[in-house]
């Protein structure tokens, strides 16, 4: 582990619940997660502290959303995800023993209690301690956080670019000591919501899509089809879930990637 911070529950505003399948949907809008979740905190809520009724509710919901299919089959979703505070601002396992007041009622969910208490996702390795503080500082929020966080190959990408643009190494401490640039890191990393015409129920998610098993595979640009040459905006133009099918589409995404990455850079220079 390279990050001296835990990246499910920082603090902040931040917090995570990916690996809990939040975003496996075709739909994974912020309005469209925010009902769930408040279907879901309600649920759990007002039931006994018993695992009886915590099964009984799992069972319930998860028979209910049957025709809403995650979108990899491959990849679980629990229905013990939800709102920990009254705001609605920070989610978490609503089985957890610090939740429910002492009583374990993870095994409840679709992973039992040993897993959820021993799983780390890649990128409490793959990310450098100041990349996931920087991430925290401008991603002060459940939905964003989320994305965010979990997209290693996005964050470095978006790095890399920003170090492109000004032809020097950038460590994420500097940004951190800017307001301004923190500021436009955040609209950048923001892409991974506000970015336009990607559509709302794609059969993507960020640069990956479902195999004939369900199993996520990453994608890649046909630059034969599209007739364009390869450019370095273009990992995070997959990563922020673009599907291009022809040339004008990538340039209209390459260029918002561009222009975010410049205002970091002006930003930082200024």
């Amino acid at each position: 582990m390279t990050v001296s911070l835990h990246l499910c529950q920082p603090g902040r505003g931040a917090s995570c619940g990916a690996c809990c399948g939040l975003y496996n949907f075709r739909d994974h809008s912020r309005a469209t997660l925010s009902e769930r979740l408040a279907e879901q905190t309600a649920t759990f809520r007002p039931l006994p502290k018993a695992p009886e009724a915590y099964q009984a509710a799992a069972r319930a919901l998860r028979e209910a959303r049957q025709a809403t299919p995650p979108l990899f089959p491959a990849v679980r979703v629990c229905p013990l995800l939800g709102f920990l505070d009254a705001e609605h601002t920070r989610v978490g396992c609503l089985g957890h023993p610090k939740v429910t007041g002492g009583e374990d009622l993870r095994d409840c969910g679709v992973y039992r209690a040993d897993i959820c208490e021993t799983f780390t996702c890649p990128s409490f390795t793959w990310l450098s301690d100041a990349q996931a503080r920087l991430i925290q500082a401008v991603c002060a929020d459940w939905y964003l956080y989320g994305l965010v966080i979990t997209d290693v190959e996005f964050v470095r990408g978006c790095l890399r670019l920003l170090e492109w643009e000004l032809a020097r190494p950038v460590n994420p401490e500097a940004l951190l000591a800017r307001p301004e640039a923190l500021e436009a890191v955040r609209q950048l990393f923001a892409l991974k919501e506000t970015a336009p015409n990607r559509g709302t129920h794609a059969a993507v998610f960020g640069r990956f899509t479902p195999d004939t098993e369900g199993e996520p595979v990453s994608r890649t640009l046909d630059y034969a089809a599209l007739d364009a040459r390869a450019a370095p905006e273009d990992e995070v133009v997959l990563c922020l879930g673009y599907a291009p099918t022809q040339w004008e589409e990538l340039t209209r995404a390459r260029e918002i990637v561009r222009a975010h990455v410049q205002a970091v850079a002006l930003a930082l220079g200024s």
